[in-house]
């Protein structure tokens, strides 16, 4: 016998896999009646959390439409918080201030396993990066053309000394 999500070998009497934990097979087929009765049983999830189907107040089952099809996608979506932070200090400080509060929405988001809202957040956070990186280039671009002008003023009157 194998675990199904990993396809780590188990013995015949296993409950649970040993090396990713999720159980192997629910309490109706080991034998095991539930407490309710004989109409409902109990099926495990990725995490190892089991899921009644008879109780109405239960956590979602796993087959959930509107769940990630895999949970580490929640945790993969970036945050941009180191980005904004330096958009904040050297580039354009209010776009970088609501980046990082786009950031923060983010991990908030992530913490929670609403993965939709971690996304839009992260898409958010993403744009207002951008801008103030082009803002504070373009700052910086007019600065040095500013300061070419200044120069080539200041050698010019100079010259007619």
């Amino acid at each position: 016998m194998f675990c199904l999500k990993c396809g780590n070998p188990l013995p015949a009497n296993a409950r649970f896999c040993s090396l990713c934990g999720v159980a192997v097979r629910s309490n109706a087929s080991s034998g095991m009646e539930s407490p309710l009765g004989a109409s409902s049983f109990e099926t495990s999830g990725a995490s190892g959390t089991s899921y009644d189907s008879s109780n109405p107040y239960a956590e979602s089952s796993p087959s959930d439409p509107y769940a990630p099809s895999d949970w580490s996608d929640v945790a993969n979506v970036p945050d941009y918080l180191i980005g904004n932070v330096l958009s904040t200090l050297f580039c354009c400080p209010p776009l970088g201030v609501a980046g990082i509060i786009f950031s923060i929405q983010t991990n908030s988001a992530k913490t929670r396993g609403d993965f939709e809202a971690a996304a839009r957040h992260s898409s958010t956070a993403k744009t207002l990066l951008i801008v103030g990186l082009v803002c504070g280039g373009l700052q910086v671009l007019l600065s040095f053309r500013w300061i070419a002008f200044s120069v080539m003023f200041e050698i010019g009157s100079l010259g007619a000394i």
